[in-house]
């Protein structure tokens, strides 16, 4: 019973959580903001399925970063994409696509965990955004870990 009431506080805190994931439909997703250099933007998991794709835009100077993710539709069989960003879509730092791991867990799907850093109004603090892909369902999600 404690635990129920435990959850039931954290409901509204979930409610009001922004997501980190969007369409791609938008401005950032376009592949003038593939950063550079572009062997070290991109990467390419499950077989070459998942790709990930670092962008990033001129302005904010301090977190113009943001990462694209494509994955196949499991229904329709074409590219599904996917835009991770900060809450308020100003975005991250950078990333860092070369040290990025993947590991696979076979009730979630392939999870990404990408090293990058976030402008926190006085200096560039690291994190970890993890980055979910169920290619099952065709769902991704991402959180960040300090």
């Amino acid at each position: 019973m404690k635990a129920c009431a435990a959850m039931l506080c954290l409901l509204p805190a979930l409610a009001t959580a922004e997501p980190l994931v969007r369409d791609c439909d938008s401005y950032i997703a376009n592949a003038r903001n593939l950063s550079r250099p572009f062997d070290q933007a991109t990467r390419e998991f499950a077989n070459g399925e998942v790709a990930i794709l670092s962008l990033l835009l001129d302005e904010p100077a301090c977190c113009g970063a943001h990462l694209m993710v494509t994955y196949p539709d499991p229904y329709e069989g074409f590219a599904q994409c996917r835009l991770v960003t900060t809450a308020d879509e100003m975005g991250y730092a950078s990333f860092d696509l070369v040290s990025a791991q993947a590991a696979y867990d076979p009730a979630t799907g392939l999870v990404l965990s990408l090293p990058a850093r976030q402008f926190d109004g006085s200096d560039f603090a690291p994190l970890t955004v993890e980055v979910t892909v169920n290619r099952a369902v065709g769902e991704v999600y991402a959180t960040e870990r300090r």
